[in-house]
């Protein structure tokens, strides 16, 4: 199971993963059924993903790239 969110009912999903050792500068990928499944808004050049929580409140993840 994997959260997305804090505080007011989260979003879970159950999750496969596929762990790669890769020199990279993300720490996971999100699949297209996952960010279907959370209804996500993947702003890519602002690295910011938004979803709906189940109240109806919006949840902004920031990536930080330093």
């Amino acid at each position: 199971m994997t959260s997305f969110g804090q505080g007011k009912l989260p979003r879970s999903f159950t999750i496969k993963y596929l762990l790669v050792d890769a020199n990279t500068s993300y720490f996971a990928l999100i699949g297209r059924k996952t960010l279907n499944e959370l209804g996500a808004i993947v702003f890519t050049p602002h690295l910011i993903m938004k979803f709906l929580t189940l109240i109806r409140e919006i949840v902004t993840v920031k990536a930080n790239q330093k």
